[in-house]
């Protein structure tokens, strides 16, 4: 039976299989196909989704933008009846006014003014590790990323490892996978405790991204305190959950390309090639998602005023069309790398990519000073989701100079 007829790409499961056969039959038997059980389009092509993501008049963000919103339009359901909308639900001219406006904070420049406290809060994880194996997720992944961008917000330090355990919730709602006691903690707790941390703000502004918010105005217009909380809870799940994925896909492939990862142990100054393959080959996040506009015709499909589409940049990312025969193999020195699509392209291209990067090469250049082995020695836990690709536990030994 063909892998195209047995996938469902809205479930989970199927993401715990081999999705990369799926998806290299996709692209060269039917690069855009209507998925049927899920009534959207699966988009495979890297020069297609490119050129949809560069289209925003055609394709919108506005209802639908993530596999969660593919889902709760298939089901009648206002995929924007969960909350505010946030940066990631609009479209120009209003999402250019609003990208403006906050991603100042997120530019080379302003990354290299974190530099200090990036490699500290990078340091302080790898001081903390115990010796022997260890859950590379629990101690490294999930903590690094959400301490960084807690700091930026200016949530007290205190507060770090409760938000780390908050991004996660916040990620399974964009996967489709929440359930209603995960809707009940965001609401009940996360935003409850971010509106609290705004008001704060409003009476004793400091340097920080959640004063910043609210000290902005679009049209004239500031940010009332729902709009600066769910751009916070956009925030956090974007800044964090991203990164997690990209720094579990690091010792994942490091642990499968034994060869390469020696080079990387020895010359630290590979940390960029590193970090940019991981971005392709593992592919962090695996898709986003738009609705056309009008009728539109590509490849042959018929797409229709209203119909979703799934772009798959984890199929992208190994188009032999784009990436050439050496497009499913891992290779720290590919020239051309950094045009992956592991953040997106277009519009909604991450404003937090720089700062994700920079996170990534202090990790890997931190760990080159200590250690000689990066080995998973334990069972990977892969985890279950349809949006992104990482594990819920991966346990590693580290074998240190």
């Amino acid at each position: 039976m063909s892998t195209v007829t047995a996938a469902r790409f809205d479930d989970p499961a199927f993401y715990l299989g081999d999705p990369n056969a799926t998806f290299r039959e996709l692209r060269e038997s039917d690069p855009v196909h209507w998925y049927e059980e899920g009534k959207f389009w699966v988009v495979t092509k890297y020069d297609d989704i490119k050129s949809i993501s560069a289209r925003p008049e055609k394709f919108k963000s506005e209802r639908i933008a993530i596999m969660m919103d593919l889902i709760a339009h298939r089901n009648g359901v206002d995929p924007q009846g969960y909350g505010g909308r946030g940066i990631m639900f609009m479209d120009p001219p209003e999402h250019r006014a609003h990208r403006k406006a906050i991603q100042v904070r997120f530019t080379p420049a302003e990354v290299n003014k974190m530099e200090e406290r990036v490699r500290k809060v990078v340091q302080d994880a790898l001081d903390c590790l115990p010796d022997g194996e260890f859950d590379w997720i629990e101690k490294i992944a999930e903590p690094i990323p959400v301490y960084i961008f807690s700091y930026l917000l200016g949530v007290p330090e205190a507060d770090w490892p409760q938000v780390a355990g908050w991004a996660t919730t916040i990620a399974k709602v964009g996967s489709g996978l929440a359930e209603d006691s995960d809707f009940e903690l965001i609401f009940g707790e996360v935003a409850p405790y971010l509106m609290g941390l705004v008001a704060e703000r409003a009476k004793n502004p400091t340097d920080d991204l959640l004063s910043m918010l609210g000290s902005i105005e679009i049209d004239g217009e500031p940010f009332n305190e729902i709009q600066v909380m769910t751009y916070a809870l956009t925030l956090l799940a974007a800044g964090s959950e991203t990164t997690q994925s990209l720094i579990a896909g690091l010792a994942d492939c490091l642990d499968r390309h034994p060869d390469q990862a020696e080079r990387v142990w020895a010359e630290p100054s590979l940390s960029a090639g590193v970090v940019e393959e991981t971005l392709r080959w593992w592919t962090p996040v695996m898709s986003m998602a738009r609705q056309a506009a009008v009728d539109v015709e590509l490849r042959g499909g018929d797409i229709r005023a209203g119909d979703g589409l799934l772009l798959a940049y984890a199929s992208a990312n190994r188009d032999v069309e784009h990436w050439g025969d050496t497009a499913e193999i891992f290779d720290i020195d590919r020239q051309d790398a950094a045009g992956h699509l592991g953040f997106g392209v277009g519009e909604h291209f991450c404003m937090g990519a720089p700062l994700a990067r920079r996170e990534a090469r202090l990790l890997i250049e931190e760990l080159a000073t200590r250690v000689s082995r990066l080995e998973v020695t334990g069972e990977r836990v892969p985890r279950a989701s349809s949006l992104v690709h990482t594990h819920d536990r991966l346990p590693v030994t580290l074998t240190y100079r």
